[in-house]
C-alpha cells in the first residue's frame, strides 16, 4: 500500500510539473524559448552533475530547472542573471552555493574561463614543440644507421668488387 501511494504522489508531482513546464513555455517568445534552449545546454542537471540540462533524462531535478528557467526570462532576467541565479543556488546536500561546477562550461569573460581555454592552446603548442623534437631525434637517428654513411670510400669499394667478382 505504501509503494502504491509514493508512486502515486511522484506521479503527480510530476504531471504538475509538467503543467508548469508548458504553461511556462506557451508563454516564452521566440527569442526567449532560444535563450531557454541556450541555457538548459549551458547548465548541469543536479541529481547528478552527470551532463547538460539539456541532454539529461527528465526527472524531478531536471524539471524544476527548466521551468525555473522560463519562468525568470518571462520576469525578464537576461541570460547571465539567470546563470548567477543557479550559481547561487544552494545546493541540498552540501549546503553550499553550486558556484561554478554548475556551468557545463565556464564563463570566458573570468580567470579561470580565460585560463582554462588558454591552457589548452599552451598544451597544444608544447605537444607539437615535442612531436617535433621527437621526429627530429627520429631522423637524425635513422640518418646513423645508414651503413653508407658509416663506412669509408675504400670499405665501400672492396664490398662492390668482391660482390662482382661473385656475380
Amino acid at each position: 500500500m505504501k509503494m502504491k501511494t509514493i508512486i502515486l504522489l511522484i506521479a503527480l508531482v510530476s504531471m504538475l510539473s509538467a503543467q508548469d513546464y508548458e504553461f511556462y513555455n506557451q508563454k516564452l517568445t521566440d527569442k526567449q524559448n532560444e535563450q531557454a534552449i541556450y541555457l538548459e545546454k549551458n547548465l548541469m542537471a543536479t541529481c547528478c552533475f552527470g551532463g547538460p540540462i539539456y541532454m539529461h533524462g527528465k526527472n524531478q531535478m531536471t524539471e524544476e530547472a527548466k521551468v525555473t528557467i522560463r519562468r525568470l526570462l518571462i520576469e525578464g532576467k537576461s541570460t547571465d542573471d539567470v546563470l548567477d541565479h543557479f550559481r547561487n543556488s544552494i545546493d541540498p546536500r552540501t549546503k553550499q552555493p553550486y558556484g561554478n561546477r554548475i556551468l557545463a562550461s565556464p564563463k570566458a569573460s573570468e580567470t579561470v574561463g580565460k585560463v582554462s581555454y588558454w591552457m589548452v592552446v599552451l598544451f597544444s603548442l608544447v605537444g607539437l614543440a615535442i612531436l617535433g623534437y621527437a621526429l627530429k631525434k627520429l631522423q637524425a637517428k635513422k640518418q646513423d644507421l645508414d651503413p653508407k654513411n658509416q663506412l669509408s670510400d675504400e670499405t665501400l669499394k672492396k664490398i662492390e668488387s668482391e660482390l662482382s667478382d661473385l656475380d
